[in-house]
């Protein structure tokens, strides 16, 4: 593992210190680092934030206790402002978890019951959706397809019909396809149910049992006291964590997503699943039990480093990324928030993470990431003598390049060599890590202002790409 130096020339630390004491505290201040575990995993994320452009929170507990938080970057790209522990960051479908625990809380209150059908909850369920179960529902077996995603505003007499339109093309309980609306459904079930609002129920049983008091939903007002990230996306306009992402609190995102909150708070919530404080034994249980696809209910189940389950959910919307593992052999957990939805710096941080909370060394063969120069000059999109599109984009920290060839699509990042060469790049999976596999050579010519030809040295004869436009 990457280690840190910690001696440090009492000269230097008085000098330090009194810059310190006359600037705002950075983010790197905050860093709460227990052990080597903690040392490594704050190694990892400055790797990332440094080479990638890696931007949010992490958090890295084991054996009941934090040894890692750490954040890096701005709370907003256009300002400069850093991002801290506590502030807060939109965790879409890792709402769903939240959902599922409400739902659970309803059946041990009596109140309703897991293999209910949905008609005896919901206004007008067609027949041919009556043999629907709640159980359905929160385990994405409804047999409803994932595309039935119409549907909008908070009249529930008007989209639980379209929702469900068309029926079932599966037998309910025989097919896992992850459907988002379901758990729009779920959300109006829970405030049948308990006579309250979806997110005022969430408010009541589960923030305020946990203590959780920085969270809340999108369109609820900004904390005093606490910063808000804003999320840089690649499919449209940056937006505030508590900003709807699809206008406004209606059954297109209620129950599925919209609850903002941070590391701390998930955390304190980590703990009070695990004391059984939110649901019992059982319901736990019943929660995290692999079912078709390796979901259960509102929890994925899949296996830790050590070969044990550990129990997972990711989300992603525009602007931000979010990710929560539980880890019960180690009685551990990572969090990771991040506030862009360029999903390469997200899906290495999380993997290599995990390696390192189970005693692992994480692959730390990054290539180096192009200026922003280097970038700004080679973004556009450029054609070779056969017609043949290449379109290189940008993205945080490196920048995509894919080939269409008329066929199958070549995809990969441009990153730097060892001896700063641009080379294409191949990002694989392998092991429980994720690596970069060079490809090939890149040369760009500069032949005009207007005109750089892109040549891939691997090939034979090589391929020389213009660009035909910015």
């Amino acid at each position: 593992m990457l280690k840190r130096n910690h001696t440090v020339k009492l000269i230097a630390f008085l000098a330090l210190f009194a810059i310190r004491m006359h600037a705002s505290t950075s983010a790197e201040d905050l860093d709460h680092v227990v052990g080597e575990v903690g040392e490594a995993v704050r190694d990892y994320v400055d790797l990332l934030h440094d080479r990638i452009g890696f931007s949010g929170v992490v958090l890295a507990a084991r054996d009941g206790k934090v040894v890692a938080e750490i954040s890096r970057g701005l709370v907003d790209k256009q300002g400069t402002t850093p991002i801290e522990s506590t502030t807060l960051f939109e965790i879409a479908s890792c709402t769903k978890s939240f959902t599922a625990v409400a739902v659970l809380q309803l059946v041990e209150s009596g109140k309703l019951s897991l293999d209910d059908s949905i008609a005896g909850h919901l206004p007008g369920v067609p027949d041919n959706c009556k043999t629907i179960t709640i159980r359905h529902l929160l385990s994405h077996t409804s047999g409803i397809p994932g595309t039935n995603t119409k549907g909008s505003g908070s009249d529930i007499t008007k989209v639980v019909p379209t929702f469900l339109a068309g029926g079932p093309k599966h037998t309910p309980g025989t097919h896992y396809e992850y459907w988002n609306q379901g758990y729009a459904l779920l959300s109006e079930i829970v405030a049948q149910a308990s006579g309250s609002s979806f997110t005022q129920y969430i408010r009541d049983n589960i923030f305020a049992r946990c203590q959780m008091q920085a969270s809340r939903f999108t369109g609820d007002e900004s904390p005093a006291d606490l910063t808000v990230a804003v999320g840089e996306s690649t499919r449209g306009a940056a937006r505030p964590a508590l900003e709807h992402p699809y206008g406004d609190d209606g059954f297109q995102y209620r129950g599925m997503g919209g609850l903002v909150t941070n590391v701390q708070d998930l955390w304190k919530w980590d703990r009070a699943l695990q004391a059984n404080e939110l649901i019992g034994e059982q319901s736990m249980a019943e929660m995290i039990a692999p079912g078709s696809g390796g979901y259960g209910l509102g929890f994925r189940t899949a296996t830790d480093p050590s070969g044990s389950p550990c129990h997972l959910h990711s989300g992603s919307v525009r602007g931000f990324l979010a990710e929560v593992r539980r880890y019960p052999s180690v009685d551990g957990a990572i969090f990771v928030l991040s506030n862009t939805d360029d999903s390469l710096p997200f899906e290495l941080m999380k993997v290599g993470v995990e390696q390192i909370v189970f005693g692992n060394t994480p692959n730390t063969a990054i290539p180096g990431k192009p200026s922003i120069e280097q970038v700004a000059s080679i973004i556009g999109e450029y054609k070779d003598a056969k017609g043949r599109k290449l379109i290189v984009e940008d993205q945080a920290g490196y920048p995509s390049l894919k080939i269409y060839w008329g066929g199958p699509v070549t995809y990969g990042r441009v990153g730097l060599s060892d001896s700063a060469v641009p080379c294409l790049y191949m990002v694989k999976p392998n092991a429980g890590t994720i690596d970069f596999v060079k490809d090939t050579e890149l040369e760009f010519f500069p032949n005009t202002a207007k005109a750089i030809t892109v040549s891939l040295l691997g090939l034979q004869p090589k391929l020389t790409f213009t660009r035909t436009s910015q």
